[in-house]
């Protein structure tokens, strides 16, 4: 070995590892992660936005059904009370199944459309006024009853 080689050896500096990763950028896998963490969060404050609006709508039918009892005595002003009733029913219908012919539903037909999404224990005897009730005289009916049926279809529906 010459001199001028073994200057060029003495400048050379023993194997050293190599310094500490910048934490800018992240790695590939960081971004997919970021990405599907922010699509979950994304879709779980729709979820949370759309209960709150159910929930908002729910109270709101519910408002309007004891207004509603308010409004109309179902013992002095039967049809009126029917008909409002009636008109709560088929509004909750109308919004829950836009895409069924519910709106053209009449008399038994829509009763037996209520009834057949209700649960099972309710009482189709109670209900089958709203087909009848406005075409008869006095007509008679179990108030509770309906506002029972009402209040379970604005809880299912509304």
């Amino acid at each position: 070995m010459n001199a001028e080689n073994s200057q060029l050896l003495a400048q050379l500096k023993d194997i050293h590892s190599a310094g500490d990763p910048g934490w800018w950028p992240p790695a590939p896998g960081w971004w997919v992660l970021a990405l599907v963490l922010l699509l979950v969060c994304v879709f779980l404050l729709r979820l949370l936005v759309n209960k709150i609006v159910v929930i908002r709508r729910r109270k709101k039918w519910m408002r309007a059904l004891d207004s509603l009892k308010k409004d109309y005595d179902p013992c002095r002003d039967p049809h009126a009370y029917l008909a409002a009733l009636n008109r709560l029913f088929r509004a909750i219908a109308l919004k829950a199944f836009p895409d069924t012919a519910c709106v053209r539903l009449q008399g038994q037909d829509w009763v037996s459309f209520i009834v057949s999404l209700m649960p099972e224990h309710t009482v189709e005897g109670s209900l089958s006024v709203l087909a009848n009730g406005p075409y008869e005289a006095l007509p008679e009916f179990d108030a509770q009853a309906l506002d029972e049926s009402a209040r379970t279809w604005v809880r299912l529906y509304g």
